[in-house]
């Protein structure tokens, strides 16, 4: 009897407003080389949690697909450039399309706040 191997992918699809956004966002030129765009981004522990799209790091062991959930390393820095928010990280640098509903721009202002204080 063959042996069951039971995968399972961890995605999610972007509404149109994302995507026009996303597309928005990539078509912009940035002052540092871009890593990846996010999308449905939210802040947790210095981190920033979103759903990946055009990243640019792809290895052989593990591809990073568009629509795939990536989790940035610390956030050293934060700047606006045009629409879009930049975060420099310990990875390189990521731009943020949009925000999740209800959580990601709340999680993103306290994130500066705290940043203000030091």
């Amino acid at each position: 009897m063959p042996e069951v191997i039971e995968l399972e992918f961890h995605s999610k699809d972007v509404s149109d407003f994302q995507m026009s956004r996303l597309v928005r966002a990539s078509l912009r030129k940035y002052s540092v080389p871009i890593t990846a765009f996010i999308s449905d981004a939210t802040i947790a522990e210095d981190t920033c949690l979103g759903v990946s799209f055009d990243h640019s790091e792809h290895d052989d062991a593990y591809h990073r697909a568009d629509g795939s959930i990536l989790r940035t390393g610390k956030i050293q820095s934060a700047r606006k450039e045009g629409r879009f928010w930049v975060l420099e990280t310990q990875d390189g640098n990521y731009v943020i399309a949009s925000f999740k509903r209800g959580l990601g721009r709340a999680s993103f202002i306290k994130l500066l706040e705290s940043a203000d204080r030091f």
